[in-house]
């Protein structure tokens, strides 16, 4: 009875080991990240060109003149173009830190923009912090949707 045991493991251990073999031959691979897109890596760098401008125009208004209703209409085309960048990610499996990264950029975006409708104003300090910030999101998600390349 033992030897039967034994022998029903042997066939088992030659049988797994006959799996992996044909599959490492066949090319069988495992994919645990979204291949790359690059589409979804043009549709970054053209948000982060948008946000970019924005910053560069509104830090070249007087502190004095940078009242919400004067960049209202940038503030809702942009987060359009951050809403569709975040469910293009959204939509491709395996892409949850892609996903993750554009999220938090939005998030930041519409922090921003409630706190600039809020105060009326938008101080030079805050500009800077804040584009340099975007600055570094947008390159962090460019070199994430990049690694994905074969």
């Amino acid at each position: 009875m033992q030897t039967n045991v034994k022998l029903f493991r042997m066939y088992q251990l030659l049988f797994f080991s006959f799996i992996v073999s044909l599959s490492i031959i066949t090319g069988c691979s495992i994919q645990l990240i979204a291949p790359y897109d690059a589409d979804t890596q043009r549709s970054t760098f053209e948000c982060a060109k948008l946000v970019d401008h924005f910053y560069g125009k509104l830090m070249e208004t007087d502190e004095p003149s940078r009242q919400y209703a004067k960049f209202a209409d940038q503030y809702v085309a942009i987060e359009s173009e951050l809403n569709a960048l975040v469910l293009r990610n959204k939509v491709r499996k395996l892409n949850a830190d892609s996903t993750d990264i554009a999220g938090q950029i939005l998030k930041f975006w519409q922090k921003y923009k409630t706190r600039h409708k809020k105060d009326d104003t938008y101080s030079t300090g805050n500009a800077e912090l804040d584009r340099d910030r975007f600055a570094r999101l947008f390159a962090y998600a460019v070199r994430a949707e990049d690694a994905k390349q074969p």
